[in-house]
C-alpha cells in the first residue's frame, strides 16, 4: 500500500493575497483592494514581487495563507521528524484508540530487503527477517487486544514503522523551510520521498513561492536537478488542472521523479 499525500485545502489565490500584502506596506491601498484590482497589482506585478521578496529574505509576507495535507499510509518514524516543525500544526492518527491493520500494516526501509539476521530467544538462536519480526510483533499485539489489554498498553509492541495517518497545517513560510530541510539528499528516505510529493502539488499552487529552495537543498546538486525535472512535469499538467472542476481530486504522477519508494500525489482541486 503505497504512501499518499493530498493537498486537501489551500488559500485561493495564495500568491496573489500575499503579493497584496506585500505591497499595501508601500501603497496608499489596502491589501484588498489590490488583491481585487489587477490595475492596481496584475499578474506580472504579483510574480515580480514574490521574486523580490524571496530575493530581498522578506519571508514574513508568505506567511499569509496556509495548505492542509493529509498523508496516508506513512511510518510513525516520519512523524516523529514532521512534528519537530513546531510552527506547523498536526493531527495524527491515534494508536491509543485505533488498532493497527492485519495486513500492509508496516512500512519496509527498500535497503532492508529479505536479509535475515541471527538472533537468540530464549537461548535458541534462530534467523529472523524483517518481515518475519514485523508478523511476530503484529501477533503479539493480536494476542493482548484478544485477551482484553487496552489498546494504549498494546500498542507498547508496535515498532516505529507501523503506518499511520496525519494532516499537517503551515502556511507557506514554514512549507518552504520544510521542504529545503527534508528535501535534501541528506534527509530521512520516506520524509524525502513525502516532501517532494508536498512540494509537487504547492508548486502547482503557488509556483513563485515555491520556486527555490533555502539552505541546506539550496547547496544540493541532486535536489537542484530533481527540483528543475518538477518543474518539467508541471508544465505538463497547468493547463489541465486549471480546467479541472472544483472539488476533483487531481492526481501528479510522480514516477520520473525516481524516489525511494512510491509516493501518490494528489489535490484536492479548491476554489
Amino acid at each position: 500500500m503505497e504512501a499518499r499525500v493530498v493537498l486537501i485545502s489551500y488559500t485561493p489565490d495564495l500568491e496573489r493575497v500575499c503579493a497584496s500584502a506585500m505591497r499595501s506596506c508601500y501603497s496608499q491601498y489596502p491589501a484588498s483592494e489590490l488583491y481585487l484590482r489587477k490595475d492596481l497589482l496584475g499578474d506580472a506585478d504579483v510574480k515580480r514581487m514574490l521574486e523580490k521578496a524571496l530575493q530581498l529574505g522578506h519571508y514574513d509576507v508568505m506567511e499569509h495563507g496556509s495548505l492542509t495535507y493529509s498523508l496516508n499510509n506513512v511510518s510513525r518514524v516520519l512523524t516523529h521528524q514532521l512534528v519537530r516543525h513546531r510552527l506547523a500544526s498536526f493531527s495524527q492518527q491515534s494508536q491509543r484508540y485505533v488498532r493497527i491493520g492485519k495486513n500492509e500494516w508496516y512500512v519496509k526501509p527498500p535497503s532492508l530487503k529479505d536479509e535475515k539476521v541471527q538472533v537468540e530467544v530464549n537461548n535458541a538462536k534462530i534467523e529472523l527477517g524483517y518481515d518475519d519480526f514485523m508478523a511476530v510483533s503484529g501477533q503479539i499485539y493480536e494476542a493482548y487486544s484478544e485477551k482484553g489489554f487496552h489498546k494504549e498498553d498494546a500498542r507498547f509492541i508496535v515498532p516505529s514503522a507501523s503506518k499511520t495517518n496525519i494532516t499537517i497545517t503551515a502556511n507557506p513560510r514554514e512549507f518552504r523551510h520544510i521542504f529545503s530541510q527534508r528535501c535534501d539528499s541528506a534527509a530521512q528516505w520516506e520524509i524525502r520521498d513525502v516532501c517532494w510529493a508536498m512540494l509537487a502539488s504547492a508548486k502547482l499552487i503557488a509556483p513563485n513561492i515555491f520556486k527555490t529552495f533555502d539552505f541546506p537543498a539550496s547547496k544540493d546538486r541532486q535536489a537542484l536537478e530533481r527540483l528543475a525535472k518538477i518543474d518539467e512535469l508541471l508544465s505538463d499538467y497547468r493547463s489541465s488542472f486549471e480546467k479541472t472542476e472544483r472539488g476533483t481530486l487531481f492526481e501528479i504522477d510522480l514516477s520520473k521523479l525516481d524516489l525511494s519508494h512510491k509516493v501518490l500525489s494528489f489535490i484536492l482541486k479548491g476554489s
